[in-house]
């Protein structure tokens, strides 16, 4: 499968289908407007647009999803010109659940897949037929579809005949986790089911509350990347779309006051993983499903791969943090051979907590 960073449709790559056609009238119907501008591939939204198809289809071509199932959404930091946008008026207008009240995103415009949306397809149709762009409303519970869907009026004469499309039915976790948590890098969110961390999860083969601690002793990176915002935050199963779970995810994205968690898993349903931008939290939920997957043929192959024990995860702990405390506030009194000459010992110079297990020359 072909990958790229830029909607073909955004870059005139691919172009409509022609009017009066048996396709045309389905892109209408799942909300195209040929009398929109375009919007450009280089802005903050097009950027975003070209990320999510990018990471639909990575997604589908390593088999991380089940089905096409999942969602995604990010919030802009620049809202987009109205001639690339529904009119105001004439766009469909919805109500959030009385206990999602999201004040602080007035005004502000959020990208997300539609309702029924194929991940595997953004990055191949048009962007209108897979997302939307919502704007929230002053009062902080009212919302209003500003693309990727018919007129309000088209609507009204054809109740019986055109489904309105919908954003994700997991919109309010995203509005309610932008609203609490942009400013600490949460600009972002990627909702996968991905297929064998979900297999895991339900079978003898593994618990998915145990899922983290394998994971570091079987690569170095896990703690040095997950262990200070600890780990993975654990979710039970709930019903998804309601705002119970929206609440949940946000208390077990904040960490009670240590460093903001990166990722989620809603026990047999799926990861929630957030970032700076749509790539950004893409990576960790493939990170997991990466090694769940490694864990998982490992276990049917019947290979006897022996994790680091805890002291070796805590020696590499130590030895990377004063490495980098010591790149950080270097010895004015050294001279720069002496930074980068190796030890000469089997003892850790940086940290003599204890021994340098790894025996470096």
């Amino acid at each position: 499968m072909h990958l790229t960073l830029a909607n073909p449709y955004l870059i005139n790559a691919l172009t409509a289908p022609p009017p009066q056609s048996y396709r045309y009238e389905r892109w209408r119907e799942r909300g195209y407007h040929p009398d929109l501008r375009p919007i450009s591939p280089d802005s903050e939204c097009g950027t975003l647009i070209g990320q999510m198809g990018w990471v639909g289809a990575h997604a589908h071509a390593h088999e991380y999803l089940w089905a096409t199932a999942g969602n995604m959404g990010a919030v802009l930091t620049e809202t987009v010109e109205n001639p690339c946008l529904i009119p105001y008026d004439e766009s469909p207008r919805y109500q959030l659940p009385p206990q999602i009240v999201v004040k602080e995103l007035a005004g502000r415009h959020v990208l997300l897949t539609k309702s029924g949306s194929r991940l595997d397809m953004i990055g191949s149709e048009h962007p209108a037929l897979n997302l939307t762009l919502i704007e929230v409303e002053p009062d902080g519970m009212h919302y209003r579809m500003r693309f990727g869907t018919p007129e309000q009026s088209v609507l009204n004469r054809h109740a019986n005949g055109v489904a309105p499309p919908v954003p994700t039915s997991e919109m309010f976790h995203y509005l309610l986790i932008f609203e609490q948590l942009e400013p600490h890098g949460f600009n972002a969110l990627v909702h996968l089911q991905p297929k064998f961390l979900n297999l895991i999860s339900r079978t003898e083969h593994g618990h998915p509350d145990l899922f983290y601690n394998f994971l570091r002793g079987y690569e170095p990176e896990t703690p040095i990347i997950y262990d200070a915002s600890s780990g993975i935050g654990f979710v039970q199963e709930r019903a998804p779309g309601i705002p119970e779970l929206s609440y949940e995810s946000l208390r077990l994205f904040q960490n009670g006051g240590s460093p903001e968690r990166y990722i989620l898993y809603w026990v047999g349903h799926g990861t929630f993983s957030r970032g700076t931008d749509i790539l950004d939290a893409y990576k960790h939920a493939e990170y997991f499903e990466a090694a769940a997957r490694m864990a998982w043929e490992a276990n049917q192959h019947n290979v006897d791969a022996q994790a680091y024990t805890e002291e070796i995860v805590n020696c590499i702990l130590r030895e990377f943090n004063a490495n980098r405390e010591r790149g950080e506030q270097p010895d004015a009194n050294q001279s720069p051979d002496e930074v980068v000459s190796a030890p000469q010992s089997g003892v850790n110079t940086f940290t003599t907590e204890s021994e340098n297990v790894y025996n470096y020359p």
